[in-house]
């Protein structure tokens, strides 16, 4: 019997990509210096290990995004930009070419479907509702629990987690797991 292919999809935006907690938006990259917001601590060092020890190229990145103007960038090209900028493709070996975004939350599970992704991590409780029937293993990446108790969601089958170190236990073997500072 084939083995099942694993795939894992990422959200950028208080996932990778620090935000604001309690905010509806990157912080920075509403700021001219938006190259300089950070990433979430452990982020890169954990997606590369995903990489290396479980999901080689399945791992995409899901992100909704706005398109800019010409004269105005917009968040998806901001976000391209920090990718590039922080040289998170290499590092991490994910294919820029896995980078999927979309107009509306609730769209990232049609791409989920799409790319047969079976692991998803979202900083956002809204958007994982969406999957529940799509994608079989749901992390809710730091949760805003002002959102949690707002959605008056159950958290049921979606696993709460609060650092990139405790998505590594969920999705590694014992043993696998590399100490990042």
């Amino acid at each position: 019997m084939p083995a099942v292919r694993e795939v894992l999809g990422v959200d950028i935006g208080g996932v990778i990509i620090d935000r604001a907690r309690n905010d509806e938006t990157i912080a920075s990259f509403f700021d001219e210096d938006y190259l300089q917001t950070p990433a979430i601590p452990g982020a890169f060092d954990a997606l590369r290990q995903l990489v290396k020890q479980r999901f080689g190229p399945n791992v995409f990145l899901v992100s909704r995004c706005k398109r800019g103007t010409p004269l105005n960038k917009g968040v998806l090209e901001k976000t391209e930009e920090w990718l590039a900028y922080h040289g998170f493709f290499d590092y991490t070996g994910i294919n820029p070419e896995n980078v999927r975004f979309c107009d509306q939350p609730f769209q990232k599970a049609g791409i989920c479907r799409e790319q047969g992704i079976t692991y998803f991590v979202d900083d956002r409780l809204s958007v994982l509702a969406h999957m529940v029937s799509v994608v079989p293993n749901l992390f809710l990446f730091r949760p805003n629990m002002v959102e949690v108790r707002r959605s008056g969601r159950s958290l049921y089958g979606i696993q709460r987690v609060n650092s990139w170190q405790e998505v590594l236990k969920y999705l590694l073997p014992e043993g696998q797991l590399a100490v990042t500072g």
